[in-house]
């Protein structure tokens, strides 16, 4: 197209005077000294300039100095330092994992070979190690991004988790409001994917050292049914159904399958998201309940093996972020500590478990309308153990926790949205929810009656007495001690027939044991004033006026509480004795307790009344039944 036909001939002048207008060079901040010594300029092209590569230069020629002391050259020298030294660091953490890891290994074949050249032909074996034997577990815990004071430390995921211990007041609450300030306070935890993803990134434990080993699984399978059918059916603190899932696959070729995400969320033990360590620090426990049930013949030597690895596994690091599979492990370990001698170590694990428990949250209902059912479940009966097992007065039972289902696990699905017993099916864990009634009437009694404020009027011990008869005149059927009629005299006891009976015994024998606690002030007083009388009527020093027994309705109060006291002590010994011969009792060491208890009741009952009366055919019988 000619000049003649441009519709605008100067656009197109323009546009080629500008086409043929070479570009601007780009300022660099620093030139090369080859170019600054011939004073050309420099595009600051590295590792060689365009100028000096046209001039052939080699490349040890074109060279930046940075003028030494300017602020640029001070920053850019901090900062090539500052990588230096990251990168140090990181090796030699690289190094100590390495050099661990070999050492673990050479450990771990060395122990193999001592047990199989030690091991008596009577102790049960322990040479039996998970099949994925390489494999390394992620652990829950590790350092978290919050300090001890609730403030953020570390440049890291902060998950809404974290709010559930540290409450909505904390600094790290506020930071999180800070990091996202378009988004409102959330009513319920996000359940993201953070948990597990940091599970993955955290500490890891070896299966290779012993506390990971199984006995024989016909042992195995014998000390877990002892547990199940003699602890469990009294403190069903774990999903029986899932943690015998995962107990299952300890003996497949796969082995445990580690933490991971599951729909079902935190059910604890036997859950998707229940470390190995926790796991089988559990097992161990269950284990070591189990041979105090067991006719093996060392159980002994067996149960202090399975208290060792229990220990070993029960390292401080759970103590960086619990979990419910921590609490559930603390609570058996210290419930296994009721069966030895250490009642303060029961005493200061269940306190710690409880501790863990109120940091996540299980004291409340809070968000339990974004848990599963499953899940709400295992954490009110966690809860409720935590308040039944020692510990009443400490943390005061209240009623913002729902009393768990009485549906047995076989009927809590993972998988469904509701929890319903069958028609017809009697629940063993009804026993669960009359236990938790008399655990609060517990905490009332030792609150008014034995708490350093509390004043022992005669109406509190009315009022209390009147809270034991309702809770006994209502209990469900099946519970009732009283009324029962014989247990199937025509036929054989099913498995349910034969557990509810040991129910019953032990829900009697509690009951029994509330009232001696009821009335054992009283008891006590009624006795201290017996020996003061006596030892004035011996000496000589009283008068007429002061009697054993004055006419007082003080008096005559405690004369009566002793009378019931003495009298309870004879029923509890006397229940004890009909399960013992029925074989329908609880644990051993809570029937020695109950025992000791009575045992205790008679002797200060013979000391009050030595000289005065004949043997009461109550006191003598007790007395018998404790030395049987």
């Amino acid at each position: 197209m000619d000049a003649t036909t441009d519709p605008n001939p100067s656009a197109n002048e323009d546009a080629a005077s500008v086409t043929a207008r070479p570009a601007k060079r780009k300022r660099v901040a620093l030139a090369c000294d080859n170019c600054r010594e011939r004073k050309i300029k420099c595009d600051g092209t590295k590792p060689v300039c365009s100028p000096c590569k046209k001039r052939g230069e080699r490349p040890t020629r074109c060279v930046y100095t940075v003028i030494s002391g300017t602020a640029k050259q001070i920053s850019e020298q901090e900062y090539i330092t500052s990588l230096q030294k990251q990168m140090q660091d990181m090796q030699l953490v690289i190094d100590q994992l390495r050099k661990e890891a070999e050492q673990g290994t050479a450990n771990a074949n060395a122990n193999a070979n001592i047990n199989r050249s030690s091991k008596s032909p009577g102790e049960p074996s322990t040479a039996h190690i998970l099949p994925a034997q390489r494999v390394r577990v992620p652990e829950a815990g590790g350092p978290s991004p919050v300090s001890a004071m609730g403030a953020t430390t570390l440049n890291s995921t902060l998950n809404s988790r974290q709010d559930e211990f540290f409450g909505q007041s904390s600094v790290h609450s506020l930071l999180r409001e800070v990091s996202h300030p378009d988004r409102q306070r959330s009513s319920a935890p996000q359940r993201d994917r953070d948990r597990a993803s940091a599970s993955f990134h955290s500490k890891a434990t070896s299966l290779l050292t012993a506390e990971f080993a199984l006995p024989p699984r016909q042992v195995a399978d014998q000390l877990l049914d002892l547990y199940f059918g003699n602890v469990h059916i009294f403190y069903p603190w774990t999903h029986s159904a899932g943690f015998r899932r995962r107990y299952e696959s300890l003996w497949t070729s796969a082995g445990y399958p580690g933490p991971h995400l599951g729909d079902a969320g935190d059910i604890g033990l036997g859950g998707d998201q229940c470390s190995a360590s926790s796991f089988f620090c559990a097992l161990n426990a269950m284990f070591a309940l189990g041979c105090e049930f067991s006719d093996l013949p060392q159980k002994e030597s067996a149960s202090e093996m399975f208290n060792s690895r229990m220990k070993s596994l029960l390292q401080i690091d759970i103590l960086d972020k619990g979990d419910l599979s921590h609490i559930q492990a603390l609570l058996l370990v210290g419930h296994y500590a009721l069966s030895g001698e250490y009642p303060i170590r029961c005493y200061n694990i269940v306190g710690l478990a409880c501790r863990i428990a109120m940091g996540l949250g299980l004291h409340t209902e809070r968000h339990a309308d974004q848990r599963s059912v499953t899940e709400n479940e295992v954490r009110r009966r966690v809860w409720t153990v935590c308040m039944t097992l020692g510990r009443p007065p400490v943390l005061q039972m209240t009623d913002d926790v729902l009393v768990p289902a009485a549906v047995d696990d076989e009927f809590i699905r993972t998988d469904a949205e509701t929890c319903v017993q069958p028609e017809g099916t009697i629940s063993q864990n009804l026993f669960v929810v009359e236990n938790i009634r008399l655990a609060k009437i517990l905490g009332k009694i030792l609150a008014s009656i034995y708490w350093p404020s509390s004043s022992s009027d005669f109406s509190a011990l009315v009022r209390l007495d009147s809270l034991l008869e309702d809770f006994r005149t209502s209990l469900v059927g099946v519970l009732r001690w009283w009324d029962v009629e014989t247990d199937r005299e025509h036929g054989a006891l099913t498995y349910r027939d034969h557990v509810l009976r040991r129910q019953r015994n032990v829900l009697h024998a509690r009951f029994l044991h509330l009232k001696i606690l009821l009335y054992r002030p009283s008891f006590s007083a009624f006795c201290a004033d017996a020996r003061r009388s006596r030892q004035r009527r011996d000496t000589g020093s009283g008068s007429d006026e002061v009697a054993f027994l004055t006419n007082t309705l003080q008096s005559a109060f405690q004369a009566q509480c002793a009378t019931t006291c003495v009298q309870v002590a004879y029923e509890l010994s006397s229940s004890l004795l009909a399960a013992r011969e029925g074989e329908a009792t609880g644990a051993w060491w809570f029937s020695l307790f109950y025992l000791m208890t009575c045992g205790g009741i008679i002797i200060l009952a013979e000391c009050a009344q030595a000289g005065r009366r004949g043997k009461m055919p109550a006191r003598e019988a007790t007395w018998s039944i404790c030395f049987s």
